[in-house]
């Protein structure tokens, strides 16, 4: 017990240590926030784990992995007036593929205009969402491989947008309870801004913001079916390089805790499974986040149900 308390402060200080500031000023920001609590708690340290429909957010090599139906509904108490929800389903397609779709919103309201001469114009609101797809496929016992597609759409005041982007994913299992993840994500992202119906816009009635082509190398090793630790590297030419990790721990049969570092900042939850009604049975996740930029903390709910 000794040692796997040391290796989660190592983990986590090293995170901690070498973690950087991510680049929220670059389009598609809310895309590289986690999906749920559960990946939250964990650092957002998503890439190579694989068991359940959330993670495949991650890493679209996951999906495959899935053995029953799942339903998951998000929902991010975030500071600053932010709120971000998600939805997801995936189902498996025997013998050895699986699918997903999800919705992804992220938005603030009660926003001040200003003009340059800092007199009020009007109250903004900011949305942005994404619909996903997502196909896996599991090649043999150790590989599997994932595609998703993105159709993105924006809307600030009377502006909108729209775009779209792919993520494409591999995973590795060289040997029982290690998994490894790669993949691309944000491939050809896009979205092409329509601002001709704002009234106090004058000119560049369209543009075009790109979103940061970024690459995810991820490992996770499960340790006597009980503790769980997660480590990412996510690189950009366009962005700064974070690390991520994370914790997670099995105490009672249907409890679990987590902690984790996203890019230096951390976090911390709990969940617990418990069953339904026959086949159906479903888990409830919390995750509470400290803040990157001391901007207060946030906190996250997830339901997810298995059927």
């Amino acid at each position: 017990m000794n040692k796997i308390i040391k290796i989660i402060l190592i983990l986590l200080f090293g995170s901690i240590l070498f973690g950087q500031d991510q680049a929220g000023g670059s389009a598609g920001a809310y895309l590289r926030m986690s999906p749920d609590a559960r990946a939250a708690a964990l650092g957002n340290a998503t890439t190579s784990i694989s068991d359940d429909v959330n993670m495949t957010q991650g890493n679209p090599a996951s999906i495959p992995s899935m053995e029953k139906k799942q339903f998951s509904s998000s929902f991010q108490f975030l500071s600053l007036d932010r709120s971000y929800q998600t939805l997801a389903f995936g189902v498996a397609l025997p013998p050895s593929a699986g699918m997903t779709v999800t919705w992804i919103h992220a938005g603030v309201d009660g926003i001040d205009g200003r003009n340059y001469s800092n007199d009020y114009t009007y109250e903004y609101t900011w949305s942005q969402n994404a619909f996903i797809i997502g196909f896996g496929l599991k090649i043999t016992d150790w590989l599997s491989l994932g595609v998703s597609g993105k159709v993105l759409s924006d809307q600030l005041v009377n502006s909108v947008s729209s775009g779209f982007s792919a993520d494409v994913g591999v995973k590795l299992t060289p040997v029982k309870n290690l998994e490894l993840g790669f993949v691309l994500k944000d491939v050809s992202g896009k979205s092409t801004w329509d601002t001709s119906a704002e009234p106090y816009v004058e000119y560049q009635t369209r543009r075009v913001d790109y979103y940061p082509t970024t690459f995810h190398f991820g490992i996770s090793y499960l340790l006597m079916d009980r503790f769980l630790f997660t480590g990412a590297y996510k690189y950009s030419e366009k962005i700064e390089p974070t690390w991520h990790m994370g914790v997670e721990a099995r105490i009672w049969d249907a409890v679990y805790v987590r902690a984790g570092a996203d890019d230096g900042s951390p976090a911390f939850g709990i969940g617990t499974t418990y069953k339904l009604w026959n086949n159906i049975s479903t888990r409830m996740d919390y995750a509470f986040l400290t803040g990157m930029l001391q901007e207060g903390s946030s906190h996250l709910f997830t339901w997810l149900f298995y059927f």
